[in-house]
């Protein structure tokens, strides 16, 4: 699933929030969205999913304009994809267990009860959830919030996964759990669009990193690329993001060279 951004651009109440923003996200690829906070992270990711339209530009899925898509293609472009939700945005009048049937029980009917099960019981290994499943979101922490929505993200198997902050929260076990469900989604082909601070998520899976300031677009380049920039702008929203994590020096420097020093300083 290719997602290609042709000068997408978002405005509203006379606000400019997101513009010109041109990318191509090849099938199978890590993107990692960073930036400042308000730099329209979060937004960016809603409208290539589709979830919130845009204003300007326009987005291709495998080429085609998801402006001219009928119903039922959106429809099928959306079963081929997932979303995790930086607030979670779980139903909060069903139980958890009801949170991830929905989707499967209203796009595919003919699922039996024991096949949904099984899918939930897999990822709830995988992530190692220990909460009832029968709680209901409001009596979870926000980690647990948020693992619940990954889940429920990955329910569908989807192609193509957009995730706001996935480990926000997370207590250790459970980001480490996260981790290799990522590496195991990324080596099987999946497509990840992540908006992440997180150093480790930027040294294990990363493949591009697409940087934002105040909606606009500063650089969209490899991981390996973007330590030789000389935007210096660039350079210090790096700088400042990943020093924000505590594996800064072992593994974010791992994958963006040899060196002990920031090579963003």
């Amino acid at each position: 699933m290719i997602i290609e951004l042709q000068n997408l651009s978002f405005t509203s109440g006379g606000e400019t929030f997101l513009q010109d923003i041109s990318c191509r996200i090849e099938e199978g690829s890590v993107v990692l969205v960073m930036g400042p906070g308000g730099s329209g992270k979060t937004l960016l990711l809603k409208l290539m999913a589709g979830i919130v339209p845009a204003t300007g530009g326009e987005i291709l899925v495998d080429g085609e304009p998801l402006s001219r898509m009928s119903d039922r293609q959106i429809l099928k472009t959306n079963l081929r994809q997932g979303f995790v939700f930086q607030d979670a945005a779980l139903w909060q009048n069903l139980s958890l267990r009801q949170n991830l049937s929905l989707p499967v029980q209203y796009h595919f009917p003919s699922r039996s009860v024991q096949e949904i099960n099984s899918s939930i019981d897999l990822l709830v290994r995988k992530l190692g959830f220990r909460a009832n499943l029968e709680l209901r979101p409001a009596h979870l922490s926000g980690g647990n919030r948020t693992t619940v929505s990954i889940m429920r993200a990955l329910m569908l198997d989807p192609e193509l996964c957009f995730m706001d902050e996935p480990s926000n929260g997370l207590d250790g076990a459970t980001h480490d759990n996260l981790l290799e469900l990522l590496k195991e989604l990324k080596s099987g082909g999946r497509t990840l669009v992540i908006a992440s601070h997180d150093g480790e998520i930027a040294s294990l899976l990363a493949d591009w990193i697409l940087v934002l300031d105040e909606g606009r677009l500063l650089a969209f380049d490899t991981v390996q690329n973007l330590k030789h920039t000389e935007d210096e702008r660039v350079r210090a929203i790096l700088r400042e993001v990943l020093d924000l994590s505590t594996t800064y020096d072992t593994d974010i420097l791992e994958i963006l060279g040899e060196s002990d020093e920031n090579p963003f300083a």
